[in-house]
This record gives structure tokens, sequence and C-alpha cells, in this order.
């Protein structure tokens, strides 16, 4: 009787071994440890208690052709608990072997599976699928390192360490330098505004926009061609050109600072940022060849419709007509930077032009499609645009979520210069002396 009960409850114990979990397989080692020990013969019937409470704890497993089965895993459920324990599914289901032998494998096979945990358990949370899973053809598990393919800007900005002691958070830098009459002063809190949906503030804006001018020094394309305005401009534009006092000239005169000992005229292309109603728009004037007949284009680009192109439009030539008339004055017909029947009739030769571009899917990235805008057109943009040239835009020029990625390359690009002049502030090591680093005589 005792060797057919224990032979039957071998049977329907190790077909259990098969399909449990972790703690379903190491309760069957602790009670079939027990069983062998017991000494006192058991009835039929007190066998059927037991299975009749086993199978109660088992309530949640699946039965298939009269034989237990594990619960099919659900698409998109999280099996991290029971991966590391694939390698018990290949463990012997042969149910007539010696109880000895049993014995000696299912030990042998707990203490695998008690290691397994501790070496995978801590990592396998939302990270493995079962391909990464040691099979149970390998004698031990093995530790593996789980590797999270990303872009460059990611791995960049996960190598630099993070920053929260007071002397970082109160930390300055002034991009391109601390000489650069136009650097721009920023504050390691202002990095705070790249977060996700964060809504970019003037001095982000016009640190990327110094970094694309300072990208395309080498080709010396962008001090020839292009003039770059900050995102201060255009608040003080629409001051000087609704001035209807009589000192409207000495004011505009000062406000002629922002460009001096520049001929705006002579530019290929003027680059305005414009911030009306919390949200980023851009404009960019387009002037001829000296000897081109074309006229004059105000480019506007908006990632969501939301500023009054007309407004814009007016108040950019009530601008472009008080230079013009500025320089009128004093600029003679040889010197002229393009054709005569167009400068003498500039006011009325301007031509206008919404651009059609990809829109933003949020309303938290306008600031970043001002700034990709600029990116690509100073990348794409012929010499002197012409309007055979307005085909480069429209709503498939770019992704919208290469506009968008630029927040983690921003973020990157100020980290690695805070790191930077965070190592031109350390002392100097010790041991060093002064006259170490004296200069030369």
């Amino acid at each position: 009787m005792r060797k057919s009960l224990s032979a039957n409850y071998l049977k329907y114990s190790w077909e259990r071994i098969a399909s449990s979990s972790a703690d379903s397989v190491c309760a069957f080692t602790a009670r079939f440890n027990q069983k062998l020990e017991q000494k006192t013969e058991r009835n039929n019937s007190a066998f059927g208690e037991e299975l009749s409470i086993l199978g109660h704890c088992d309530n949640r497993r699946q039965r298939s052709n009269g034989k237990l089965s594990p619960k099919v895993k659900q698409k998109g459920q999280t099996s991290s608990r029971q991966q590391p324990f694939k390698c018990v599914n290949s463990l012997s289901t042969d149910v007539h072997q010696k109880v000895s032998s049993v014995a000696a494998q299912s030990s042998k096979r707990s203490d695998h599976i008690d290691f397994h945990v501790s070496e995978w358990q801590p990592e396998c949370f939302g990270k493995k699928d079962d391909s990464e899973v040691q099979h149970s053809d390998t004698p031990m598990p093995q530790k593996r390192q789980t590797i999270v393919v990303v872009d460059e800007e990611e791995a960049l900005a996960m190598k630099i360490p993070k920053h929260d002691d007071k002397c970082m958070k109160e930390a300055k830098i002034y991009y391109p330098s601390r000489d650069d009459p136009e650097s721009v002063e920023i504050c390691f809190e202002d990095i705070k505004c790249l977060d996700p949906e964060g809504y970019l503030t003037s001095t982000i804006m016009n640190f990327y926009i110094r970094y694309l001018q300072q990208r395309a020094l080498p080709a010396n394309k962008v001090t020839c061609n292009y003039h770059f305005f900050n995102t201060y401009f255009y608040e003080k534009l629409k001051e000087a050109v609704s001035n209807k006092g009589k000192d409207r000239d000495n004011f505009f005169v000062k406000f002629r600072r922002w460009w001096k000992g520049v001929n705006i005229f002579q530019k290929a292309y003027i680059l305005i940022p414009i911030h009306e109603d919390l949200h980023w728009s851009l404009v960019i004037i387009c002037f001829p060849q000296k000897d081109d007949e074309s006229r004059p284009i105000i480019l506007h680009l908006d990632s969501l419709r939301l500023h009054s192109s007309r407004s814009i439009f007016d108040n950019i030539k009530s601008f472009v007509k008080e230079e013009w008339c500025y320089l009128d004055r004093e600029v003679a017909d040889s010197d002229l930077p393009m054709p005569y029947r167009l400068w003498k009739n500039i006011s009325r030769r301007i031509e206008e032009k919404i651009i059609e571009v990809p829109q933003q899917k949020n309303d938290c990235d306008c600031g970043l499609f001002v700034l990709y805008f600029i990116e690509r057109f100073i990348e794409e943009a012929p010499d002197r645009l012409k309007r055979k040239d307005l085909d480069m835009f429209g709503k498939r020029w770019f992704k919208p979520q290469e506009a968008s990625s630029l927040r983690t390359k921003i973020r990157c690009l100020l980290k690695v210069e805070f790191q930077n002049e965070k190592k031109r502030c350390l002392p100097d090591p010790v041991g060093s002396s002064s006259s170490d680093h004296a200069p030369k005589q």
C-alpha cells in the first residue's frame, strides 16, 4: 500500500513541478522530503485528502488532454518571475523512475533553481524576453548583461553623470565663450525646460541658434549669407514700428544697434524667431542678388498655424521700409544692394508667403520646431532663394519626431558644456606648484 501510495503521489507531484513557479518547486521539495521521512502508513482516504488540498492550491492551472499544463501567457504580460525557471520544463517527466533517483534529481534541480533566481531576478523585470532566458541544455545558468540599443544622443546623456550638488546648480556658462560679445549666458537650472513636455525658454533657443552659427562657421556660409536675430529682437521691432511719436526717428536710430555694422539688404537671409502668446514661429526674409530681378520674399513658418501671419508680415514690412528709408539717404546708386527698380519701390515689391511645414503633435514642441526649421534651412537652402525654391518646403519636409528629438540633443550639448566648465574650474592637483603652470618666458 505504501509503495503504491508513494508512486501515485510522486507521479502527481512531479507533473506539478514541470509547470510551477519557483515557490511551487521549493514547496514540493520540502513536502516530498517530509513524506519520505514519515514512517506511518496512510490509507487511500488520507491520500485523497492530500490530493484535494494540493489540487486546491493549483486551481489556476489549466488542464490539457487530462494533464496539468502551465497557464498560457497572454500577449503583453510580464513573465519576469516565470522566465528564469524555463529550465524546469526540460526535467524528465518519466513518472516510473525509482524514488531514490527522483529525490536526487529534484534536490539537484532545486539547488539549480535557487541559484537561477538569485542571478536573474533583479534584472529580468521588463527587460528580458524568452530568447534571453537560460535554457536547460546549459548545465548552469550564466550571468548576462542586458543590452539596450540607443542612439548616440541618448548614449551620451547616459554617460554624463547627474550633478545635483549646489555648486553645479549655481554654475553658469557663456556660449560660445565669455569673450564673445554675442555670447549666451546659461544657468544650469535653464536645462529644466528641456524636460519632457517643457516649453523652451529664450535662453535655450538662443543657445542653439548660436550653436548652429558656430557649426557653420568653417564653411563661412553663415557669415556671408545669413544674419540671425535673437529671440528678444521681434518685441523691440514691434515697439520701433509702432512708435508714432515725434521721436520716432530717434527711436529707430537706437533700435538699429541690434544690427550695427550690418547691411541687412546685402544678406541672403534674415532669420527672426517670433514669440507671441506662449508660442514660437519663424520668419525668414529672403533678399535677391544684386543683379537679380527677383523680388524679396518674407516667409512665415508656424508648426501650429497659431500666429497671425498678417500681423507679422505688416510688422516685418514696416521694419524693412524703415531701414530702407534710413539707408536710402546714405547709399549711392552704385552701391545699391539690389537692382534700382526694386530698391526704389521696395515697400511695394516685397512678397509674403505662408509656408506649409510639418505640424507638431503636441503643444510644447513649438520652440524645437523653430530651431529645426533653422537647422534644416541652413543645410538645404540655395545661396539665394527664388520662387521655384519654395518647393523644398511642405508637410513632408521632415518627420515631426525629428524636430522633437532636438530636446535630447540640446540637453546633451549643454551637459557637455557644463562638464567642460566644471573641469576648467577644478583646482590644481595636489602636489603641483604654481610654477608648473606659469607661462614660459
